[in-house]
């Protein structure tokens, strides 16, 4: 969007309007800084004109109902993440629609990205860990969105997985003969799996581009998009690929003075698989994800 059209969005003039990176490639949403005369603000609206068609977002609107076209899912994922003090989350300021598209206006929030979570203070991870406790308290009992344009029982939620898994080999992997060999396996061992005892939010992509840090803290997030309701687990098959042996310790100290963390070991290979089929961290050899150091 130029600035002349990002205008329309505003009843005083633009001074200055800055699109930001948010340092890796294919991602849903432009994101601008705009300063006017009397405010600094963020406007975050989607790149994507039709209905998500590819790896991670066809995914997520497939499972959990979010299409990163309409704004209505940031924002009720901020309502939620307001109430924990934690770590703090942009303000909404409004939502408006220019020739059919929508966009969000949102409060700036300070600090930077912090490219990686290896090597940050004990106290950053330690933060990380209790806040994401204190997200995993609110229990659900339906998998889907915060928004619930999407509800579905707990007992479909492997049923789910095992159509999107089929879809996305189909669709994505034609040529690509080691994922598609692992399917019927991965299948299997879904087919034997209990189903969740619970659900609770949880962020898909869960990575370092989705926080700013400031003074060795964290103090705020700002990407939320992927927010949805699934199980726990799937935060921590995201953060065993973002996180080292030393980094998880004092993670695991801050959740652990809330909750337990779960036992992965039952569902590990079938939830890696799955994320590796969405792409979470770009088209890694499948042999090397599913190697993947085990942290938790």
């Amino acid at each position: 969007m130029e600035k002349t059209n990002l205008q329309l969005l505003f009843n005083e003039p633009i001074i200055d309007a800055k699109i930001l990176d948010p340092g890796y490639s294919e991602h849903a949403s432009d994101v601008w800084l705009v300063k006017t005369a009397t405010n600094e603000v963020i406007v975050r609206s989607s790149r994507l004109n039709c209905e998500p068609d590819h790896e991670f977002w066809w995914g997520c609107n497939f499972l959990f109902g979010i299409d990163p076209r309409y704004m209505i899912y940031f924002e009720h994922n901020a309502t939620f993440l307001k109430r924990i003090s934690d770590i703090p989350v942009p303000e909404i300021i409004a939502r408006k629609s220019v020739h059919g598209k929508e966009y969000l206006i949102v409060q700036k929030m300070n600090g930077e990205m912090p490219k990686t979570f290896i090597g940050q203070s004990e106290d950053f991870l330690h933060q990380l860990g209790t806040w994401l406790a204190k997200v995993h308290l609110h229990k659900l009992n339906y998998f889907g969105n915060l928004a619930r344009t999407k509800v579905d029982h707990k007992e479909n939620f492997h049923q789910k997985l095992c159509q999107a898994m089929t879809t996305i080999v189909d669709r994505e992997h034609h040529h690509t003969s080691k994922i598609r060999l692992y399917l019927e396996s991965i299948l299997k061992e879904l087919s034997e799996l209990p189903s969740p005892e619970h659900f609770c939010p949880i962020l898909i992509d869960l990575d370092p581009s989705q926080f700013l840090v400031e003074d060795g803290k964290i103090s705020a997030i700002v990407d939320i998009e992927a927010y949805a309701v699934g199980p726990r687990e799937f935060d921590f098959i995201g953060l065993e690929y973002v996180l080292d042996e030393t980094a998880s310790r004092s993670f695991i100290n801050g959740y652990e003075e809330i909750l337990q963390l779960p036992d992965l070991s039952y569902c590990r290979t079938v939830y890696r698989y799955l994320y590796r089929l969405l792409g979470v961290q770009g088209e890694v050899d499948l042999d090397t994800w599913l190697g993947q150091p085990a942290l938790f």
